[in-house]
């Protein structure tokens, strides 16, 4: 079981435009944020989870040339506004691929790429080719056992995804301001964990630094990793943070973790 971490950013990434902050100033790589995207491995099947508007970019960087299913966790502009980019994959492939998400994302995503569902097949149309697949319990992709975990991120609905293959379990809720119990006793003791960490101070819509910390610490997992980061949060001066927290740490653009 293989996961790249092909973004780790908010929804405006990081450098934020325009801004002179420390951090968006930084020369350190690990503050260099892409919205929020995971490649996974496992079993000899490639997933995708969600396509943020620098998915192309993503790809490119680290050699993507797979994606066998693409899972949505919400349908906010940052998580759906590079599926487009998919069609690639068609080509390459040489088939349809499977894309997985709740209702409502399902149906947002059939509006705003109205084009994917409409109309007949012509000759030297380049569009993605995709068929929808609603999520409403756990599902198999390949050899990967997928179990959705409904999550709170204010008013939208959201999922999470907990993989499991050959005895290896590994979940990711990259947005999220609360879980219920019924959800963190299902992830207890996984592999690795990735949840959401927007910043230090409070927020309405995400789980805080150490709102995640105390959650993570509950959940248990071997290894944790934090995802969603503005640039509040400079990637060096957490870690020393998270030092004496257990097996936490910050995730970053380009890491990649096997189990």
């Amino acid at each position: 079981m293989k996961a790249t971490f092909l973004g780790t950013g908010t929804s405006v990434g990081v450098p934020v435009i325009g801004c002179d902050c420390p951090v968006c100033r930084s020369s350190n790589p690990q503050n260099k944020r892409r919205r929020a995207s995971l490649y996974f491995e496992a079993a000899g099947t490639h997933i995708v989870v969600d396509t943020p508007p620098d998915f192309r970019d993503q790809a490119l960087a680290y050699n993507i040339r797979r994606v066998d299913a693409v899972l949505f966790t919400h349908s906010h502009a940052d998580h759906i506004f590079g599926f487009d980019d998919i069609r690639r994959f068609n080509t390459i492939q040489q088939s349809v691929i499977p894309a997985y998400a709740s209702s409502g994302t399902m149906t947002d995503l059939k509006r705003v790429f109205d084009y994917i569902v409409s109309g007949e097949e012509t000759q030297g149309l380049f569009r993605p080719r995709i068929e929808f697949r609603e999520v409403s319990g756990p599902f198999d992709v390949g050899a990967v056992h997928v179990t959705p975990l409904s999550v709170i991120h204010g008013a939208k609905p959201t999922l999470g995804y907990l993989f499991e293959s050959e005895n290896r379990r590994m979940a990711y809720v990259p947005d999220c301001c609360e879980m219920s119990d019924e959800v963190v006793e299902k992830l207890r003791g996984v592999h690795i964990m990735v949840l959401d960490a927007l910043r230090h101070r409070p927020h309405k819509t995400h789980f805080n630094i150490n709102d995640s910390v105390a959650l993570l610490k509950r959940i248990s997992a071997e290894r944790s990793y934090l995802i969603h980061m503005c640039h509040d949060v400079d990637h060096d001066e957490t870690e020393k943070l998270l030092a004496n927290e257990g097996p936490i740490h910050l995730s970053y653009d380009g890491l990649v973790v096997e189990v």
